[in-house]
C-alpha cells in the first residue's frame, strides 16, 4: 500500500530523528480563531501560507497534486511548498534559520537541536502554547506531548501527532506454533522462547541455522535493547531516583539488560555480527531469526518481506513482556517534529491567529483522511467496506508525504491489514502502561555540544560487554569515562532544570 509504505517511512525516520518543540508568546486570540482579512495586509482572499517540509520520497508530490488543491480549498489557503529531501533536510533548515529568511511556517524534525533551541530563546518564533486553547482541534493537543516538547517551558510550536508507545515484539508466530509453544509474557519465558528457536529447528529444515533474536545497531543504540531496559523494570533514558534524575546507563538494570544480552550473544541466540548489521530487519528478512523488538507498525512489512522467502510465514504483535516491575513499555515522544512560525515572517499576531486557524482546519477529521488517503474514487476506493489503493502512477504521486501537512491523527480511519489493525490496537493499549522520559522537556547545554561523543563512549562499551571484551569493572571504567568528559556536567544540567519545575 503506497501511503501505507510512507507511513511505514515516516516511523522510521521517527525512530532516527530526535525531534521537538512549540510556542507563541502573548495571551489568547479572538474567542473563534479566525482573525480579520485575509492576509497580514488585511485583503480579502485566501490566506498565503509558504512553507517548508522534508520530503522521504524520491519524487516529491507534483506542484499540481489534486489532494493539495483539495486541502487548500477546504481551509481557504494558498500554500506554497518547498519540499527538501529528508537526508538533508536538518543541514537546509539549519543554514535556513542562520539566514534569517524563512517561509511562514517550516518543520522543524528536531526541534531540541541547539540552532532552533538558541533562535527561540533569541525571539525568533512565536510562542503558541498560549493560543491552542482558542482553537476546537488545537486545543485537544496532549499536555504531556506539549511538555516534551517544550523549551524552557515554552511551547514554541506545533508538533505533529505520532502514537505515543509504539514498540513492541514482532515474533513468527509459525515457529512459534511449529514446535507447540506459547507466545513469551514475561523475560524469563522470552528467553526459553528465543532458545527453542535457536535450537529446536523451528523452520523444521533439519538444518541449524536459526537463531531467536534478530539484532542490529539503529545510530548508536542496540535495536530492541531500550525495550528490554524497560521490561526489566529500568528507565526510559532517566530515571527519578530520591528526586534526582539519573541516565538509564547508571541504573542497575541497565547492567541487567546488557547481562540478558550478553547471555545471548554467548549461547548464539543471537546473530554475532549484530555490532556491524545497520538494519536488524534484514536478518528477520531472510528468514533466519524468529524476533524482532521495534515499532510494532514494521510487522506488516517484515512478513511481507519473509514471504518471499517462506509463503508459510506468520507474524504476530506482542506488547506484553512482564518483568521485576510488572507489565511495562517505552513510551516515545508522542510528535515527528513540529511546526514553527517565525516572527521574522509572520510580523502581526492577526497573521498568527490565521496560520493557527488553518492547522485546526487541518486537524479536522475530513481533511485528517484526506491527507492520509487522498480523495476517493481518485487516490482509493471503498467497496463493501474493503479500501483499495489506485493503482495509478500518477493519481499516487498526489498523496505523496501527505502525511507531512498532518498535526493531529486522531481521527484518522484504519483501512489496514490485519497486522496493522493489531498494532494501532496495542498501540492503544500501550499507552496504558507507557513509561515515560521524565527528562524530556529539558535541555542541556553540554549535552548539545558533547551528547554524540558522550553517548559513543557508553555505546562503544555496551557492545563490547555484550560481546565479552569488556569486564564489568571495565564498565564501570567507561561510565566514569562518560562522567569525566562531561556527563557529570548534564546530570548537573537536568537537575538543575528538573528542580526549577519540581520547585
Amino acid at each position: 500500500m503506497h501511503q501505507k509504505h510512507q507511513t511505514r517511512k515516516l516511523a522510521k525516520a521517527g525512530a532516527l530523528l530526535a525531534v521537538i518543540a512549540l510556542a507563541v508568546t502573548a495571551c489568547g486570540g479572538n474567542e473563534d480563531g479566525q482573525a480579520s482579512g485575509g492576509n497580514s495586509e488585511g485583503q480579502k482572499g485566501p490566506l498565503q501560507l509558504t512553507m517548508m517540509l522534508p520530503t522521504y520520497s524520491p519524487e516529491q508530490m507534483p506542484a499540481g497534486s489534486s489532494v493539495l488543491k483539495r486541502l487548500e480549498e477546504n481551509t481557504g489557503t494558498k500554500l506554497s511548498v518547498s519540499w527538501v529531501p529528508s537526508s538533508t533536510y536538518t543541514d537546509k533548515l539549519s543554514a535556513t534559520v542562520a539566514s534569517g529568511e524563512l517561509p511562514k511556517t517550516f518543520v522543524a524534525l528536531e526541534p531540541k537541536a541547539s540552532y532552533i533551541v538558541n533562535a527561540a530563546r533569541s525571539g525568533m518564533f512565536w510562542e503558541v502554547g498560549p493560543y491552542l486553547k482558542n482553537y476546537t482541534n488545537l486545543s485537544k493537543m496532549s499536555e504531556l506531548v506539549l511538555n516534551n516538547v517544550s523549551i524552557d517551558g515554552k511551547v514554541y510550536g506545533l508538533y505533529r501527532e505520532r502514537d505515543l508507545a509504539r514498540f513492541g515484539l514482532m515474533i513468527r508466530q509459525d515457529w512459534l506454533s511449529n514446535l507447540g509453544i506459547e507466545s513469551p509474557t514475561n523475560i524469563d519465558e522470552l528467553y526459553e522462547v528465543l532458545k527453542a528457536f535457536t535450537t529446536d529447528d523451528p523452520d523444521q529444515n533439519g538444518k541449524p541455522d536459526t537463531i531467536g533474536l534478530a539484532v542490529g545497531m539503529q545510530g548508536n543504540n542496540i535495536a530492541g535493547f531500550k525495550d528490554i531496559l524497560v521490561y526489566m523494570g529500568g528507565p526510559n533514558e532517566w530515571e527519578l531516583q530520591d528526586g534526582k534524575l539519573v541516565p538509564a546507563h547508571m541504573t542497575e538494570a541497565y547492567l541487567n539488560t546488557m547481562k540478558f544480552y550478553k547471555r545471548l550473544y554467548d549461547e548464539k541466540i543471537m546473530n554475532q555480527d549484530f555490532a556491524i548489521v545497520q538494519d536488524g530487519r534484514s536478518v528477520m528478512h531472510k528468514g533466519q531469526a524468529g524476533l524482532w523488538i521495534d515499532n510494532m507498525l514494521d510487522g506488516k512489512n517484515i512478513e511481507d518481506n519473509i514471504k518471499k522467502i517462506n509463503p508459510d510465514a506468520r507474524i504476530n504483535l506482542l506488547n506484553r513482556i512482564a518483568g521485576p516491575s510488572g507489565d511495562r513499555t517505552r513510551a516515545g515522544s508522542g510528535y515527528l517534529g513540529m511546526y514553527m512560525i517565525p516572527k521574522t515572517s509572520v510580523k502581526t499576531e492577526a497573521e498568527l491567529e490565521q496560520i493557527l486557524a488553518y492547522f485546526d482546519k487541518v486537524s479536522e477529521k475530513d481533511n485528517q483522511n484526506l491527507m492520509k488517503y487522498g480523495i476517493e474514487g481518485q487516490q482509493y476506493t471503498i467497496e463493501n467496506g474493503a479500501y483499495t489503493p489506485s493503482s495509478d502512477a500518477k493519481l499516487r504521486a498526489d498523496i505523496t508525504d501527505g502525511g507531512q501537512f498532518m498535526i493531529l491523527q486522531d481521527q484518522v480511519v484504519n483501512y489496514g491489514t490485519e497486522l496493522e489493525l493489531l498494532s494501532s490496537k496495542l498501540f492503544q493499549d500501550n499507552a496504558t502502561f507507557a513509561v515515560s522520559n521524565p527528562a524530556a522537556p529539558f535541555i542541556s547545554n553540554t549535552d548539545i555540544e558533547k551528547g554524540k561523543e558522550l553517548s559513543k563512549i557508553i555505546a562503544d562499551a555496551t557492545v563490547k560487554f555484550i560481546m565479552g571484551s569488556v569486564s564489568e569493572e571495565d564498565w564501570q571504567g567507561a561510565i566514569n569515562q562518560w562522567l569525566q568528559g562531561g556527563g557529570s556536567k548534564v546530570i548537573e544540567e537536568m537537575n538543575a532544570e528538573y528542580a526549577k519545575l519540581a520547585g
